[in-house]
């Protein structure tokens, strides 16, 4: 019987190995809601006959013919106030743009040529480009000043990273793969409750990404769980 239980515990952490947002241990005054069912985009609205399909565990974002303007896949709920686990993880090679991806958050959903699951407002840029992007407003927000991509060096280029963002107040953070990227804290009248979008950039090169876990907690508490000793 033990044995039996053993190998049901084995299979049970091997299909669970890669669910890294769950393992992460929230605050007992934190309620986590998982944004993805891991089945299918229920929650979840864009042009999902065109650029948005659940592959495996994860959403997967991708074109190949041209994305006029960036498009999204956005939560039908919105967010002001939360903290969000997931995994990001863009495709490299030849055939494939570099541009980054990104959240969009804390600002509103518009149309733009043509397209009725655009933005308005921050960009919470990853891969190839890190920071924050003001979308159809203010344009780069952080670094300010920044000519040309931001890398960071902590990124696993072509595989998943683990990113962690923190919404309190006016402050953003965000954290990649256990180290911090940025703490920004922007103009109290610049951000509001809205829709968290996955960004596909606009684009005349085909792009491919995947996101999984995504799991958010509502008033979260003021300290980000996944870096060493962060204020």
């Amino acid at each position: 019987m033990k044995y039996l239980l053993g190998i049901l515990l084995l299979f049970s952490t091997m299909a669970h190995a890669d669910d890294w947002a769950a393992s992460v241990m929230l605050p007992a005054t934190e309620t986590p809601v998982k944004l993805f069912n891991g089945r299918d985009l229920t929650g979840w609205e864009g042009q999902s006959a065109k650029y948005w399909a659940v592959e495996g565990d994860a959403i997967k974002g991708s074109n190949t013919d041209d994305v006029p303007v960036s498009t999204y896949l956005f939560t039908t709920k919105s967010y002001r106030q939360f903290r969000l686990l997931f995994e990001v993880k863009q495709t490299r090679g030849d055939n494939y743009s570099t541009m980054h991806s990104a959240i969009a958050a804390l600002g509103e959903k518009i149309e733009d040529k043509g397209d009725a699951f655009s933005f308005k407002g921050p960009l919470l840029m990853f891969c190839q480009d890190w920071g924050i992007w003001d979308a159809n407003r203010r344009n780069r927000v952080v670094p300010e000043n920044q000519k040309g991509t931001w890398q960071n060096p902590n990124e696993k280029v072509g595989d998943w990273n683990q990113i962690e963002m923190l919404v309190i107040g006016e402050r953003i953070r965000v954290a990649a793969n256990g180290k911090l990227v940025f703490d920004f804290t922007d103009k109290p009248e610049m951000l509001k409750a809205s829709p968290l979008g996955l960004q596909l950039h606009s684009n005349n090169r085909p792009q491919e990404w995947r996101f999984r876990g995504l799991i958010l907690s509502e008033n979260p508490e003021d300290k980000l769980l996944t870096v060493e000793e962060a204020k």
